[in-house]
């Protein structure tokens, strides 16, 4: 009877065998996946281009008949096998630390690997940039020196159930000349992981 009960359990061995050898190899598998190629990553965002438009608004000749639009385009490359979803895409812009200009773009998606340009154009209060007592010193200079901050923030899920929360924010110092109209700048991009 021994030996009868020994040859029905040498099956039942040698399945529990194969099927934990196949969890282990599944397991193996899973996991040299998501370090390779489902591992969630930052997206990557610059400023791509900086400029300004000046024109008159009227006939009058003073600082806040002008109509000063700041541009800003920001690139955003998703390294990521998932979307990447981000919400509304804030541009301030600043003249000596005060905001003179605000720009909302929509929230949107940019596809698995996929590189977008967000294009923000910020309309400039420029009587309120008059009011500011640097206005008058550097208005004759004919060059102004504003400020941008744009941030973009949104998330990644990978696989369905692994999340990956960043921010990014685009920050450049803008010097606009008024005559010939034209603009330069220098950005610098953080990125915020978990947030």
């Amino acid at each position: 009877m021994a030996i009868a009960e020994g040859k029905k359990r040498r099956p039942a061995l040698i399945c529990c065998g194969v099927l934990v050898a196949v969890l282990v190899l599944l397991a193996v598998i899973f996991v040299t996946l998501y370090f390779t190629l489902f591992r969630p990553r930052s997206p990557k965002v610059v400023a791509t281009a900086v400029g300004a438009e000046i024109f008159p608004k009227n006939n009058g000749g003073g600082a806040q008949d002008l109509n000063l639009t700041v541009h800003v385009d920001v690139t955003v490359n998703n390294p990521n096998y998932a979307a990447f979803r981000y919400g509304d895409v804030a541009t301030v812009v600043r003249y000596h630390g005060e905001d003179v200009g605000l720009s909302v773009v929509p929230a949107g998606e940019i596809g698995p690997r996929e590189t977008q340009t967000i294009a923000a154009a910020v309309e400039v209060d420029t009587g309120k940039v008059a009011t500011i007592p640097y206005f008058w010193v550097e208005f004759p200079t004919g060059k102004l020196p504003f400020q941008t901050a744009t941030e973009v923030a949104g998330k990644a899920v990978v696989l369905g159930t692994i999340k990956i929360r960043a921010s990014s924010e685009v920050a450049c110092d803008v010097t606009v000349q008024l005559l010939p109209p034209n603009a330069t700048s220098e950005c610098t991009s953080t990125v915020h992981i978990g947030r």
